[in-house]
Order: C-alpha cells, then structure tokens, then sequence
C-alpha cells in the first residue's frame, strides 16, 4: 500500500513538473518575465567628490557598523552617513544582511535623495538604484566595476540584487563622448609626422571609440595644400587632409564647428573640409554652409534617448554669412547675444530632447570662469540644455551642476597640446550618460598632454590634483 502510495505521489509529481514547465514556456512565449533579473545599485557621492570607488569589503563592512569603513571616499576624510531609500535599504539587507542599529543610515524619500546627499558634503555618501541617478551624483566604482562604462564586465559586480526587470539594460543606454579643442597643427602636427597621424589618440582611444555618439570640436580646416608643420607656424592655421586619420581612428561622428579658426585659409577651405565631412558620414553643428542653416541641430534618437546638439560662436570670428560658410552667431544683433541660441534650445526641449550646447566662449587661461561666463551658461542651462559643453577652453576649467543639468566652463584641449603651463595640457572628455530617456550624469575622464600632442590618463596622484584645483575654482 506504501509502495503504491509512493508510486502515485512520483507520478503526481512529475506530471505538476511537466505542466509547469508547458506553463511558464508558455508564459514565457507570450512575453511575460518569469525570471528575476539584475538589479544594480550604485555606490554615488556628491559630484565635488576627489575619490574615484570604493570596496566591496568596505561597504560591507560599514553596513555592519565600521563608520569609518568609507572614510577614504569623502573628501575630508570623515565618517560619511549613507543616504538610501526604503525601497534600497530592503535591497541591502538582502544582499549585506540586517543592518547594524549604529550603522550610520538615513532614510529619504527616494525624490529627495540626491538634494540631501548634496547638503550633507562631504560626509555624504549614497546608494542608488543605476536608473534613478541624477547630474548632481557621481557615480563610484565598487571594485573597480564602473555602471557608467557600457564595456564594464558587471557579471562581479558585488551590489545587485533582483527584480521583475533589469535597471541597466545597455540597450537603453547612451553614451556621449564630449570633448575639448582640437586643432591638427603646429607641434602637434609635427608629432603626427614623426610617430604616426594616429599617436596623439593611442592612450585614449577607449574613451572615444566605445562611446554611442563621439564628439570633436576641430576649429581648423583641412586642405590639400597644406604646407609641411613646424612648431612655429603662429595662429593662421590649416590641417594636411591626411590628418583625418585620427579622427577616423577615434570613432568619430560628430564635428562642432564652433572654432575661431575655420578661415584661416580662406572661407573656400571650409568649403571643402565640410565637403569631406558629408563624405564620411559625419554631422556638425555649431557651423555650417551659411548663415541660414549654421544654427541647425543635430537631432538622435539613440537607444531610445532623444539628444540634440547645437552650438554657436560668442567670441571669436569666421561667422557664416548669407553665401559663406562659417560658425553660427549667438544672437542677432551682437554674436555675444544668446537671442538666437536660447529659442532653439527652448524648442528642442519642448520636443522631448536631451539638448547638448557646445560653445565657443572667450578663451580665458585660468581654472575658474568670469561672471559673466557664469551668467551666460546659467542662461543657456536654464533654457532647457542638460549640458553645456565649454568648447573653447584651450585651459582645463572648472564645472556647475544642478538638478537641471552639468555646465563645463573648459574641457581643455584635446588634440592640441603645445601650449606653454599645466593648464593647457590638462585635458577632459565629459563621458555623458543617457538611460531610458533620463540624462544619469557624467563620468570625467582626465590626462594630460605629453609630447605636444598625445593625452595620456593621469594617474591618481595627479588626477586627485587635478580634481581638487577645479572644485575648488568651482567654489566647492
């Protein structure tokens, strides 16, 4: 009687077995997630904050009442307080276990979070599901894992938990590469004669090339009659055409053409370099065949993240007219007017873009910005632009952020780098993060520029230097 008893409980079974599996492939066939999926959760700090990541080990260990686990990754080296929501705190016990009572934890409602981390600098630190992180946070690695590199092997990392639905599906994800001047001449066009037209990208090339939608802002134009560089060759300027193999090399795909250099040789050479860039499938904005067209956007829908570029000329020269080609005026009446700008970068936003504005601003060799760089960026920003993008600043500069967007007052130079101090030879590209139709922030990448030509990532002393000069001209 057992025997039989056992018999039909093991047929029972199997048959339950059988039919759940018809179940949820059916179920799975129509559609509907049956499976948990990765949920990521971000280690961020104020955006002024030096450290770059922080330890697995360490974030357990403060979870478990080590108040100065993280101690190293805020900028005075205090104990920080964690900022988390409910909903990340629940997620945290699954992952870490019950929370220690002396754990030093603050729950916030999850609008609030990034405004009270903000207040709390620089003894703040936060937890943050990846898809609801904001411009005012920058983003930590934990272990040496970065959420905001869509290259990043984050089958390791440490902080995730599971959901209906992932939170980082890089499918959703957009990354835009924006960078400072670029300008193919004098020592740095010597250097690309004697170690290869690809040398001042070889150190960097990662940067550029992984993003979705890569930036270079080259004020010069190229021509087929180019004389041979030297170091000497003084501001009236253009780029031998076989030069375009370094911006080939770095995955470029857009050109501002915001620079105060683009008729050096004469109007009939941006012409032609304009030519070459439709050639190779590359856009511009900031610029363009005349005067009517040169404040025309560039618009993506990418990932299903909607960005525009757009961008003008406040300072400098070679502005289009009506049958030339050049950079676009600010405003109507005077270039240093924003009358033109500020209506179009309304209108992108009332279109439902992420609006990114390159500008060509006075070329100013000190870290922090003038008043009245303030004010206009300010405008510009508040007009509905998530970024503004200094691209004029042949000297590194320092940043503004808010809830509304990031302002970089001077990337630096690029590929452009015989200019004579430090400041010149700093370098940054802005590695700016779309998700799901959401801009997360930002995530700085620095070098410095060796060779009269070739950036190179700093290294942490130098890079923690550098950091701190610029949050601190930004009045942080």
């Amino acid at each position: 009687m057992r025997k039989n008893l056992r018999a039909v409980s093991s047929a029972l079974a199997i048959f339950v077995g059988i039919f759940v599996g018809i179940f949820v492939g059916m179920t799975c066939g129509a559609g509907q997630v049956t499976a948990a999926a990765p949920y990521y959760l971000a280690v961020a700090a104020p955006f002024p904050t030096v450290a770059d990541g922080v330890a697995f080990a360490d974030v357990q260990a403060f979870w478990a009442g080590d108040a100065g686990a993280l101690a190293r990754a805020t900028n005075d080296g205090s104990a920080p307080t964690l900022f988390v929501t409910i909903a990340t705190q629940k997620h945290l016990a699954a992952l870490l276990g019950p929370q220690a009572k002396n754990a030093r934890v603050k729950i916030v409602a999850p609008g609030e979070l990034a405004s009270a981390v903000w207040a709390a600098q620089p003894s703040a630190l936060a937890i943050v599901p990846f898809d609801e992180l904001e411009p005012r946070l920058k983003v930590l690695t934990v272990d040496g894992i970065q959420l905001f590199d869509k290259q990043a092997d984050v089958s390791a990392y440490p902080l995730k938990a599971s959901a209906p639905a992932t939170n980082r599906d890089t499918n959703k994800m957009t990354v835009v590469a924006m960078t400072g001047v670029t300008a193919l001449v004098r020592g740095t066009a010597v250097m690309m004669e004697k170690k290869g037209l690809t040398y001042p990208g070889e150190k960097i090339r990662d940067w550029l090339k992984t993003a979705d939608i890569t930036h270079i802002s080259n004020e010069v134009s190229f021509w087929d009659k180019c004389p041979r560089p030297t170091f000497n060759d003084g501001v009236t300027m253009c780029s031998d055409l076989r030069y375009l193999e370094l911006l080939k090399y770095v995955g470029t795909d857009i050109i501002e053409l915001t620079g105060n250099h683009l008729w050096d040789r004469g109007w009939q050479q941006l012409n032609t370099t304009l030519d070459t860039y439709d050639s190779l499938g590359w856009v511009y904005f900031g610029g363009g065949r005349n005067a009517a067209t040169a404040l025309d956007p560039v618009r993506y829908d990418i990932q299903g993240n909607k960005i525009a570029f757009v961008g003008c000329n406040w300072f400098g020269n070679d502005w289009a007219t009506d049958e030339k080609p050049g950079s676009a005026r600010c405003g109507s009446k005077s270039p240093r007017d924003l009358d033109l700008i500020i209506p179009l970068i309304q209108q992108l936003k009332s279109e439902g873009y992420h609006v990114i504005v390159g500008i060509q601003y006075a070329e100013y060799y000190q870290y922090d910005p003038k008043p009245g760089q303030v004010d206009d960026f300010n405008a510009l920003r508040a007009a509905g632009a998530d970024v503004v993008n200094g691209s004029q600043g042949h000297h590194a500069a320092g940043f503004a952020v808010n809830e509304q967007g990031f302002m970089h007052y001077g990337v630096g130079n690029l590929f452009f780098g015989d200019q004579a101090g430090d400041g010149p030879k700093q370098s940054m590209v802005d590695r700016h993060v779309f998700y799901n139709g959401r801009y997360l922030g930002v995530d700085v990448k620095t070098a410095f520029i060796r060779d009269f030509s070739q950036p190179q990532p700093m290294t942490p002393k130098e890079r923690a230097a550098l950091l701190r000069t610029l949050f601190a001209a930004s009045g942080w």
